[in-house]
């Protein structure tokens, strides 16, 4: 063999385990539900913010409150996690889901603690490889509607056909709420908030992995079908606020530097229900909550009195 076959098969041998590697690498750091696992809490002994703050105090708030654990089996065998919050009786149900391999006080802010008080009854939802939930990957709403879509009529069946159901969403929470709308809901769902969704899962993963050659994304894609039976190509909430018949509150930080707040005048734009939109000034992603809770509130809790009645 010619020297120079020898020194191209060793380029080109090279350059596949390095590719390889680097989609492992790639796939396990956006997909995998228990990367970092202990980030937030690391996080919350350093930051002294007042967003960290406004964090550290919406988890004290949940603490102090009673709640109930609620586990269910999902679509694929899963044991699905939640709290449930029940607030004096109430019939009102806001159903919370965090983002992207978070946790539940971290992304409510204002939410949590405004809604308790103005008399819902919460379900806090773990989502899945996240929490007590089980589960290795998260999928970037593809699955996660699935889960919230079991959660609704999970819901339904513990507290009976007069409940009456908001569903609230953070970041790829949020992705999930509107991919829930676009299917048939129950009629016990009234309505929808959506924080910082992204349009497609897609588009936020090139931002994500800016750089990478699309082929990798392709491969990184082929790594999830193999692993979780899921396709970030799939979840495109564009698509599903295009259905839906859901009464949806757009909400997105104008300071975002992940989701870019352009991508909530889409889906706000596309909607086909009823609909409202507040922006935020001065809240990166996910933050409208802390940044501005009062302003928040005012977005929020007038417009879940106009469906939840």
């Amino acid at each position: 063999m010619k020297w120079y076959w020898i020194v191209l098969i060793a380029f080109f041998g090279s350059l596949l385990i390095a590719s390889v590697s680097a989609v492992k690498r790639m796939f396990r750091a956006v997909f995998s539900g228990r990367y970092g696992d202990d980030a937030q809490e690391q996080a919350a002994k350093t930051d002294d913010s007042p967003v960290m703050r406004c964090r550290l105090e919406t988890r004290a708030f949940m603490d102090a409150q009673k709640s109930e654990p609620w586990r269910m089996r999902s679509f694929d065998g899963r044991t699905m996690a939640a709290d449930f919050y029940p607030n004096d009786g109430s019939l009102r149900v806001v159903i919370l889901m965090h983002g992207w391999r978070s946790r539940n006080w971290w992304d409510y802010g204002a939410a949590f603690e405004r809604l308790y008080r103005a008399g819902y009854a919460i379900l806090s939802v773990s989502e899945r490889a996240s929490g007590q939930s089980e589960g290795e990957y998260v999928t970037f709403g593809v699955h996660e509607h699935k889960d919230l879509c079991a959660w609704i009529d999970f819901t339904v069946d513990r507290l009976g056909a007069d409940v009456r159901i908001a569903l609230f969403g953070v970041s790829m929470g949020a992705a999930a709420v509107l991919l829930a709308s676009g299917a048939a809901l129950p009629k016990e769902v009234r309505c929808a908030v959506s924080n910082c969704s992204y349009t497609t899962a897609e588009t936020l993963f090139k931002r994500m992995t800016h750089g990478f050659l699309p082929i990798s994304r392709r491969l990184v894609d082929l790594e999830l079908r193999r692993k979780a039976n899921a396709s970030f190509y799939d979840a495109r909430p564009i698509d599903a606020v295009r259905r839906s018949e859901t009464p949806t509150l757009f909400i997105h930080g104008d300071a975002d530097q992940l989701v870019p707040p352009g991508m909530c005048a889409e889906l706000y734009e596309a909607c086909a229900a009823e609909k409202a939109m507040w922006i935020a000034r001065g809240a990166a992603h996910g933050e409208a909550g802390h940044v501005d809770p009062d302003g928040y509130a005012a977005a929020v809790l007038p417009f879940l009195e106009k469906y939840m009645q």
